[in-house]
């Protein structure tokens, strides 16, 4: 608009003239888009009103009726204008400009049937041009991004600014625009909460990454007395569990349910300890960490377990439970309707056992089970989101499990022969990586074992979800593998599954027999040495001994047991 105003090529009249033309076209394509939204009887309403104007400014022929025009306005108003129609629009703009005015464009030029000359129309596009060039050299260079408002705001010619607060109806402090004014107009919302707590959550990470990153800095740093304390551990520790509240811990199916049926109990463990190794090791032990001061029922106990320091609150195996024989685990008649219930629907798709399994047997479906439950762990429970891969990690941790084993069966007769077994096929194991099998893992993975073992149905669910991953990769739609995932591979060791299943619904050699409560004993008596090379916690071997002599009195009733029982101290 300066351009035009201080153009010499025009006289101050023609300027004038032509500034109202353009408003005057601008206003018309303006109004003309705006009734594109319009129904057809506010476009008839506004139609007769315009004619009603018309008629009562000027005495001319007679105007279109209501209903021609309506159908003229509707047939063009339901869609977007092209560039020739807008074109025209203006053009029209102009024309009746001229008339009513009078205007004559150029040197005393006259109007030519209402249209301009080819000078009139040169002249306008030059002025147009110059003013497009000049907001073009005045934004030349200018990162539109990262400029600030004001910059941008300052860039602007009065004009500009004047048109941007008309348009946008902005109020407030002069050549400036308002926050105030985004609050009180309705229907505007500043606060957008989805990326603002996505921004803190990124800062928040940011933050516990660079305040680890400098723990070891500032640890020493005797001028801030908030640092002076804290140290790599500590910084890690509040790094964790601030991680923690923001990601959700998956826990596995048998965990959950042995903590309802009171298989796991709670121990209060002082923290207080110097040595960093055993600090890490009773949280490895743990399931469940908090602290004293956030649990009034732990400041509450008393007895030895009560530490004026910090503490933890731990999961543990509630040996004297899990030691039971199978029979006294089912108290509820309910529960015991629905082993039965489960055993007998699972029987009737399974053939009989025909004659005596091999005594190996029962280890080799505990070291497909500590597969299991490793790769439970790995994978957060998604087996069948990968199938072929939870395939690869049970074969590599299980060598009485896999494809081509059938000439390598190893004869094991307790379950301390095939925890080494175990331990030297996870060299091999992806899931480590070529590391050995740290103690804290190995001893969480023994009680996940024991857990399973407690009852015959969790045992058969865990089998069962491995044949559900077999089946999806037998079924895959594209073609079979060959070698290891070969369909007619998979398909022998789906029906070992089965084997598996009809051992361990088998009245004479599984349910009347105490084979699952030896192992299950076994399992428990690892894992307690385990605990002891981490902890030195010696005191439960004698205590698992005083039960497992009760439940063996308990136990010599068994009618359908023909073998001679295995005392404790006969366990290697």
């Amino acid at each position: 608009m300066d351009e035009l105003k201080s153009n010499p090529t025009v006289m101050p009249h023609e300027r004038k003239k032509m500034l109202g033309i353009l408003d005057r076209f601008e206003k018309q394509a303006i109004d003309q888009e705006q009734m594109l939204d319009m129904s057809e009887d506010e476009l008839l309403q506004k139609l007769h009103q315009q004619q009603q104007e018309q008629l009562g400014q000027q005495k001319g022929p007679e105007p279109r009726s209501d209903t021609n025009a309506a159908l003229g306005y509707s047939s063009t108003m339901q869609r977007k204008l092209t560039p020739k129609e807008r074109d025209e629009i203006i053009r029209r703009a102009i024309e009746e400009e001229q008339k009513e005015a009078g205007i004559e464009i150029g040197q005393g030029g006259d109007l030519n049937d209402g249209q301009m000359t080819p000078n009139d129309m040169e002249a306008m596009e030059r002025l147009l041009d110059q003013e497009h060039q000049d907001l073009i050299n005045r934004f030349r260079d200018v990162d539109l991004d990262r400029e600030s408002f004001d910059g941008l705001w300052a860039r602007l010619n009065p004009e500009e600014q004047q048109e941007f607060r008309e348009k946008f109806m902005i109020t407030g402090i002069p050549g400036r625009v308002g926050e105030d004014h985004y609050e009180d107009r309705p229907g505007i919302n500043t606060d957008d909460d989805d990326q603002q707590e996505e921004l803190e959550a990124r800062e928040l990470l940011q933050e516990m990454g660079d305040t680890l990153k400098r723990g070891n800095a500032v640890a020493g740093d005797k001028s801030n007395p908030m640092l002076a304390e804290l140290d790599s551990e500590d910084l890690r520790a509040i790094r964790d569990a601030e991680i923690a509240e923001l990601i959700s811990i998956w826990r596995p199916w048998w965990e959950i349910e042995a903590e309802k049926a009171g298989e796991l109990k709670k121990a209060i463990v002082s923290m207080d300890t110097t040595d960093v190794d055993k600090a890490e090791r009773l949280r490895a032990a743990s399931i469940v960490e908090d602290d004293a001061k956030a649990d009034p029922s732990i400041q509450n106990m008393s007895g030895p377990y009560k530490h004026p320091g910090k503490v933890s609150e731990k999961f543990v195996l509630d040996e004297e439970v899990v030691l039971r024989p199978h029979r006294t685990l089912v108290q509820d008649l309910e529960e015991a309707r629905k082993e039965e219930a489960m055993r007998h629907s699972a029987s009737e798709a399974l053939p009989p056992m025909t004659r005596a399994p091999h005594p190996s047997v029962i280890y080799h479906i505990s070291a497909l089970l500590f597969a299991y439950a490793a790769t439970s762990r790995f994978l957060n429970g998604d087996l069948k989101e990968e199938p072929e891969q939870t395939l690869t990690f049970v074969f590599d941790l299980c060598p009485f499990f896999g494809p081509g084993t059938q000439s390598q069966m190893p004869d094991v007769k307790d379950f301390e022969t095939t925890l080494a077994i175990l331990q030297s096929s996870s060299l091999n194991s992806k899931l480590w990586k070529g590391d050995t099998l740290r103690l804290d893992l190995l001893s969480l993975l023994l009680r996940d074992l024991a857990l399973i073992l407690v009852r015959p149905s969790r045992c058969l669910q865990s089998i069962q979800e491995l044949k559900d991953v077999f089946s999806s990769c037998m079924n895959a739609p594209r073609q079979p593998r060959r070698g290891l995932y070969s369909k007619q591979a998979l398909y022998r060791l789906f029906k070992k599954l089965e084997f598996y299943e009809s051992y361990l619904m088998s009245d004479e050699w599984m349910v009347k027999s105490d084979r699952l409560d030896q192992l299950r004993t076994e399992v428990v008596l690892t894992s307690i040495r385990v605990r002891q090379e981490m902890t030195g916690w010696v005191e439960e071997l004698g205590n698992v001994s005083r039960v497992q002599e009760v439940n063996a009195d308990d136990a010599t009733d068994n009618a359908g047991s023909s073998e001679k029982k295995t005392l404790i101290e006969e366990i290697p």
